[in-house]
Formats: structure tokens, sequence, C-alpha cells
């Protein structure tokens, strides 16, 4: 059962909030009580997924007013800003980097890098006042450069990169930023990109990773907000953790 945020609940920035991920993030922090400004891109959400608490706005990286629709959504929320949730992101197309359009590669940094540098000229000032916690959700393709998935890699590699700088600027202000990477989770998008990748049975390509099983959302999301809010690890900033196994 969700709780009706106060006007001096904390308050929470999650990007891509309508997507698998976001979406996780954003329902755990309402029923604590937290009010949340939620966003989308293309869709805006149905009547039922209105929740109590929750400000929606659209925000879309390729649009330079993004930033200013979020921070005025962001100002117009009273309470403390205490954690910021960048959840957006875009697979590719999974083909050979010769098979790839140029385009693909500016469209997937896009949505997974600029994204995120639009999140955080929309909420630094509010950010540094209120000594927020910003958590980029990346992906362990950061590292494992894995073939036919480069536009993704190449992104998730500069995320992890931009989120590492950022904390180093920022950290005079009180602001830490870290980025978790997490392997497979399961989720709509992941059977998209396994379609993508030809398999055809999830479930049978689901028994051969490690435990024989992807990350639930639940997983993820209770593990997102534990670093970025839980006085544990306030210490933490300019980290990249993985979430997965050792294979």
């Amino acid at each position: 059962m969700s709780i009706t945020p106060s006007a001096s609940a904390p308050l929470a920035v999650v990007t891509g909030a309508s997507g698998a991920l976001g979406a996780a993030i954003r329902t755990r922090l309402v029923s604590k009580g937290w009010q949340v400004v939620a966003t989308y891109r293309t869709r805006p959400p149905a009547d039922d997924d209105c929740e109590s608490g929750v400000s929606w706005v659209r925000f879309d990286a390729a649009e330079e007013s993004a930033t200013t629709a979020l921070r005025t959504a962001v100002d117009a929320c009273p309470g403390q800003l205490c954690a910021v949730f960048a959840c957006v992101g875009a697979p590719s197309t999974k083909k050979a980097v010769a098979d790839t359009d140029v385009s693909e590669f500016e469209a997937v940094h896009q949505a997974n890098v600029v994204s995120f540098v639009r999140t955080w000229h929309a909420v630094a000032e509010r950010a540094r006042r209120d000594g927020a916690s910003i958590l980029a959700a990346g992906s362990d393709a950061g590292q494992a450069a894995r073939p036919g998935n480069g536009p993704y890699t190449a992104a998730k590699a500069a995320l992890a990169s931009l989120v590492i700088t950022l904390a180093k600027e920022e950290l005079d202000n009180g602001v830490r930023v870290n980025l978790l990477a997490p392997s497979l989770i399961d989720s709509p998008l992941a059977r998209h990109v396994m379609a993508l990748k030809g398999v055809t049975d999830p479930d049978a390509y689901y028994t051969q990773l490690p435990w024989g099983r992807p990350l639930a959302l639940h997983e993820v999301a209770t593990t997102c907000i534990e670093l970025a809010t839980a006085a544990h690890w306030s210490y933490a900033t300019g980290q990249i953790y993985p979430l997965g196994a050792a294979v």
C-alpha cells in the first residue's frame, strides 16, 4: 500500500520512470512515502499509473527543452532533493560495427549518455543545495565489450567515465555520483534484445546464465535505492558497482 507523501517528504528524480527499472524504483520510493519527479519520453502514463506523490514530465534527450522542463518540475516540488536515479537508456540492434549505421551510434549515445548530461544540467543547482546522491543505471556491457554490441558498449563505457568525472567535480559540493552496472535483467527490453540476437527461447537462454537465471527487477531496483539513499553508503562516490556473478 502506498503512503501519501507530505510536503516535507524526501524528493527523488527518476528519469526513464516509465521503463521497467525506472518504474520499479519509482513505485518502491512512493511506497516509502517519497515524492518523485518521474520522466517519460514517448507515452504519458495512463491514469491507472498515476500514483499519489508522483509528478510526471516529458523528457527527451534529443530536445534542448527537456532540460528546462525537468528543472521546472523539480523546482516546483518542496522537500529535500535526496536522490536522482538516471534510468534512461536504449539498446543497439546487435549488428557488427561494420554493419551498424553511424546514426545508430549517435542515437544510442544520446539516449545513454546525453540524457545523463541533460539530467544533471536540470538538477545541478538543487542537487548541490540539498546534497543529493546521483545514481546512474549502467550495464556490465560497458566492461564486457561483447561482439555485436558496439554502440551500446561504447555508450555505457562513456557513461561510466562521465559518472567518475562528475563525482570528482562535485565532491566539494557535497554531491555523490555513482553507477550500478548490472548484468542481464529479466524485463521486456531484455527479451526484445535477445530477439535481436536471434534467441528464440529466452527461458532456455536464462538457464545458461550464472545461477540459472537473470537478475530480477526487484533485486536491481532495491540495490539502486540502497546505494543512493542508505546512510552506510554515504562515503561512496565516483564508484562503478557491478551487479552480477563471476563467470
